[in-house]
């Protein structure tokens, strides 16, 4: 008896159809496949592989090159690595590119280029002769920590800088700033404004005069409004976001002070097509941004939740901590009594009512907090908040730099992921041990390791602009502990290149509630990886941020390669 052949023109297409989602078949076939490099799956066993794959910018393949390769038809293009190293993007899960492209605009005075006093004020002078009348001028990158001679003026001698001109300087932490006569006029602030509170303030002399200084940008917003301008930064943010990609990086929260989030996703587009992912935190004079509850259905830019203060900056006295800062030379320039503690910016029942609040909407809330008093409040607070609803993690604690080890315990039993401001070490831990808290409270700096055995999935960060957003550098900060003159700071809370890696990936990935949608080259996973000139995993640490990214991929989209 003969097979009765198959005549029914839908029957023809329903077996078209099961051909095109067989393996092999070029309906399934794999758009591209890399090989012949080493490949860090930053999975569960960190498993490193031979060959990868992905179709429709979504990883398909990821094993041995014979098994991957067979996937392959006669469209599918191959990419030899020729022995480099493919991993994840990097997921910058603390940065801040809207205020880097505003900061972008101004004169730079950083101590990464200026390193005597000299050369910052000579700098500026020039500049400032440059400006037509009137104009608002601001520079910005000012550090007594990286110019160890820098004298800070007072507001008469910005006076005589700029007589013409409503000038601002803004420090390398973004905490300080400073202003002329002119900027306080044009601002609207007269000796009879009130401070914003808060830990934010205008100085005042004995005479009840404005010194110049100007504490926490709360109380500086009036005088950055000009700086802020969307027709200025735009291109300084579309450059922002293309630095970001030359650094390896394919997704990056931006934790408060952000661009409109319209702008945002016109600056990331290129021809109409995302070329990386953001991901919003929103202040409080953002909250007009705020949507009526969360959305995920655009996979190239989302508002995740809000973003609050809860102390400040270690560099101006704010941070909130239990040892007194000291009284030193340093800092006196940086206007830090000695003996005083800093305090809370918000109150234990605020934080609690805003914790709860925001949480049972479906935000996540994500709290500056830097002091071990702080940490300690902030997690009281949150423990009253009671039971934290929907996905992990609901709260997440941001800097965390002298985070005591009952906290970090407490941390996991809360459900609370903290995101570390590792480079305080590097940059900063000098000072911080000798200038600032002393070297017990500075010995307790980061505990990154403990956060790893504790299971709560911690990220490192560069909280750009403060520092350049690195991954390969920051994984170093976090692995060798170093300051700049060498002084191991919290050495036994050294963590391993595996571990650096997770926090620069699938522990972002993690944060920002997409842990099965990227941070690790995984099968059905988006295919957001990069291409490196050298393996992190066996890179000597000393080296670890020589390692330069050379391609970068997004949602399988090529979107950076080295010149």
């Amino acid at each position: 008896m003969h097979k009765q052949r198959i005549q029914h023109p839908t029957a023809w297409l329903a077996l078209a159809a099961l051909t095109l989602l067989l393996p092999g078949c070029s309906g399934s076939a794999p758009d591209v496949i890399f090989r012949g490099g080493t490949i860090l799956t930053v999975n569960g066993n960190n498993e490193v592989v031979q060959a990868l794959a992905m179709r429709d910018g979504v990883i398909t393949a990821v094993g041995a090159e014979q098994e991957v390769l067979a996937q392959r038809d006669s469209h599918t293009k191959i990419v030899d690595l020729q022995g480099k190293t493919l991993l994840p993007g990097f997921v910058g899960a603390h940065e801040h590119p809207g205020i880097t492209a505003v900061f972008n605009g101004a004169i730079n005075l950083s101590g990464f280029q200026h390193k005597t006093n000299a050369e910052v004020w000579d700098t500026l002078r020039r500049e400032v002769a440059k400006a037509p009348r009137g104009q608002w001028i601001y520079a910005g990158g000012l550090d007594a920590i990286l110019t160890p001679d820098l004298k800070i003026p007072h507001r008469k001698e910005l006076d005589v800088i700029a007589p013409d001109n409503p000038l601002v300087l803004v420090s390398q932490t973004l905490h300080s700033f400073w202003a002329n006569s002119r900027a306080f006029e044009a601002a609207g602030i007269t000796p009879t404004t009130p401070d914003p509170g808060a830990g934010s303030y205008y100085e005042r002399d004995p005479q009840g005069e404005f010194t110049g200084f100007v504490a926490e940008i709360r109380a500086a917003q009036p005088f950055l409004k000009e700086l802020k301008s969307p027709l200025k930064i735009y291109s300084r943010y579309v450059d922002v976001l293309d630095g970001l990609l030359a650094n390896g990086f394919t997704s990056v929260a931006s934790l408060g002070y952000n661009v409109p989030p319209l702008l945002a996703r016109v600056a990331a587009s290129r021809n109409f097509t995302p070329r990386i992912r953001q991901f919003f935190y929103l202040v409080e004079d953002e909250l007009n941004y705020l949507p009526k509850a969360p959305d995920s259905s655009n996979p190239y830019f989302a508002v995740l939740g809000v973003k609050l203060w809860h102390d400040g900056s270690p560099y101006t006295g704010s941070m909130y901590t239990t040892a007194p800062y000291l009284d030193s030379p340093l800092a006196r320039t940086l206007g830090i009594r000695g003996g005083s503690h800093g305090s809370a910016m918000i109150t234990q029942d605020s934080l609690t009512a805003q914790v709860k609040g925001y949480t049972a909407q479906g935000w996540q809330v994500a709290i500056h907090s830097q002091g071990d008093a702080s940490n300690r409040a902030v997690l009281e607070a949150i423990a009253k908040a009671g039971p934290l609803p929907g996905t992990a993690p609901a709260v997440r604690m941001e800097h965390g730099v002298f985070m005591p080890a009952e906290s970090v315990a407490r941390l996991a039993a809360l459900g609370v992921s903290p995101s570390f401001h590792i480079h305080h070490i590097k940059y900063y831990g000098d000072a911080l041990a000798n200038s600032i808290v002393g070297v017990v409270a500075a010995q307790q700096i980061l505990p990154v390791r403990s956060a790893f055995a504790q299971g709560v999935q911690p990220t490192l960060h560069a909280d750009s602009p403060m520092f350049p957003p690195q991954g390969f550098a920051l994984m170093q900060t976090a692995m060798n502990r170093a300051t700049g003159l060498g002084l191991k700071l919290n050495a036994e809370e050294s963590i391993t290149a595996q571990q650096a890696l997770r926090a620069m990936t699938i522990h972002g990935a993690y944060q920002l509630r997409l842990k099965d949608k990227t941070g690790s080259l995984e099968v059905g996973k988006w295919a957001d990886l990069q291409v490196v000139d050298g393996n992190p995993y066996t890179t000597p640490v000393h080296e670890l941020d020589r390692i330069r990214t050379l391609a970068v991929y997004v949602g399988g989209k090529l979107q950076y390669q080295a010149p």
